[in-house]
């Protein structure tokens, strides 16, 4: 009976998703470790190591379903090692002749590492598409609201105005970098790995490094001397990356739960029927938003594990490998999951204008302090004005009443302001400063970038 949340079959998907659930499917990865064999074979056969007909056995006998899954799942039973099972069952089916040629000069760890590369390679092409999808979103929104107004926070509190179109753009910013970021790497993780017992690649032969460069080819990954059997920086920046990604997905997630909330009621989840509340008919909650910050704290407990794999002893440590393989498909899927679900939160998101011009003018003209303050500094001194707007307001905030009518009673103040600046106290939303330029610089900056975007990622 499956005993994880990943592995759920009653209550299925709801911390992966179908796609990614397949990828890293038990009998799809152990295919991969297959294609692996399949693909180390024809080398040797073409560099005349093993026999031609043994490579062509392999070759048609390396797919799962063409094996006794029964007699792999009886060995997995007796073996403690992660792969041999399959290899024996591999060996059965090509017959006695051929079955001594498979696995010729491997070790076990050269087969899982280069299966776990491909099995990335599927991961990351999924969750570069959806992050170009969460970028477009980003970017029509941003377009779309560049005037919006709304009140911008800082320290949790009503600061001053923005636009709504300013915050998705420094969104969208962010989710480039992480395009950016996963096509840097891309090709530093597409390393396949077949280099021996201890790294030497002595069981190979002489055509060792010949054999290792056509067995990557025909997997089109690379082959970079020497091994990375105990050099595990590259599967540690997969995970450290899932855990900046997750760092922004999450801040999205929940500044779309925090503008959810009642008292604000600016932004919101479109959900189906099911995310209504139980018990509460009135309710609806932002049930996937709060799914990308689980995901996203749980990739960071993660990375740490897998940073932990890094400190290898000698030339093979089963410990930190382990940790490893067990934490690195999770958070792959953990990742992969949180911008699927992103994307449709953001594709459906309700947007409440006029809640945001609501709250906009909820301290009425107080929002206008700054602009007050640097309108009054030029006359008064900035000190000055600055004691002078702090006692004032302080006096609004206690006793109630408005800016604009503090302003005309005050003997200092009042004869340095005319009409125009009385009429600007009533409208913050005109106080955006260069909201609209920085949004189309923004964007302009993005286009940019994705005219090199390729369609899936590439060596």
């Amino acid at each position: 009976m499956p005993s994880h949340p990943l592995d759920f079959q009653l209550q299925a998907n709801n911390f992966s998703t179908p796609e990614l659930a397949a990828v890293f499917d038990e009998q799809r990865k152990m295919n991969r470790w297959l294609k692996v064999e399949a693909a180390l074979a024809a080398s040797q056969a073409e560099l005349g190591i093993i026999p031609t007909e043994a490579a062509r056995m392999i070759r048609d006998k390396a797919c799962i379903d063409k094996l006794d899954l029964e007699l792999i799942r009886q060995g997995y039973g007796k073996s403690r090692n992660s792969l041999m099972p399959v290899i024996n069952e591999l060996r059965r089916a090509c017959g006695e002749q051929f079955g001594q040629y498979v696995h010729y000069g491997a070790t076990t760890q050269d087969i899982l590492d280069t299966g776990m590369v491909l099995e990335l390679d599927e991961g990351l092409q999924i969750l570069y598409r959806d992050l170009r999808v969460l970028e477009n979103i980003l970017i029509d929104m941003s377009r779309r609201h560049r005037l919006t107004p709304m009140i911008g926070r800082t320290h949790g509190q009503q600061a001053l105005p923005i636009t709504f179109g300013l915050k998705t753009v420094i969104w969208a910013g962010e989710v480039r970098r992480q395009i950016q970021r996963l096509k840097a790497l891309y090709p530093r993780v597409m390393v396949g790995q077949l280099s021996g017992a201890v790294g030497t690649m002595a069981a190979m032969g002489p055509k060792a490094r010949e054999v290792a460069k056509q067995t990557m080819e025909l997997l089109n990954l690379d082959w970079k001397a020497p091994g990375w059997h105990t050099s595990r920086d590259n599967m540690a920046e997969v995970a450290s990356y899932g855990a900046i990604l997750g760092g922004t997905l999450e801040k999205v997630a929940n500044e779309i739960f925090l503008l959810g909330k009642t008292e604000v009621g600016e932004l919101a989840e479109s959900p189906p029927q099911s995310m209504m509340s139980s018990a509460m008919p009135h309710k609806t909650n932002p049930v996937l938003c709060q799914r990308v910050v689980v995901l996203a704290r749980h990739i960071r407990g993660l990375t740490t594990t897998v940073f932990e794999g890094m400190a290898h002893e000698h030339e093979r440590d089963p410990r930190r490998l382990w940790s490893e393989w067990l934490a690195l498909p999770q958070i792959v899927m953990y990742i992969g999951t949180a911008a699927a679900y992103l994307v449709q939160v953001l594709d459906g998101l309700v947007i409440m204008e006029r809640n945001m011009q609501k709250n906009l003018f909820l301290h009425r003209d107080m929002v206008m302090s700054e602009w007050l303050l640097f309108r009054l500094s030029p006359v008064m001194g900035r000190i000055r004005a600055q004691e002078k707007l702090h006692g004032l307001l302080r006096g609004i905030a206690e006793r109630g009443g408005s800016v604009r009518e503090m302003l005309a009673t005050d003997s200092e103040i009042s004869p340095l302001l005319n009409e125009d600046d009385m009429d600007q106290l009533a409208h913050p939303e005109r106080y955006i400063g260069l909201a609209v330029e920085l949004i189309e610089d923004t964007l302009a900056a993005v286009a940019a970038q994705r005219q090199t975007d390729p369609e899936a990622l590439h060596r």
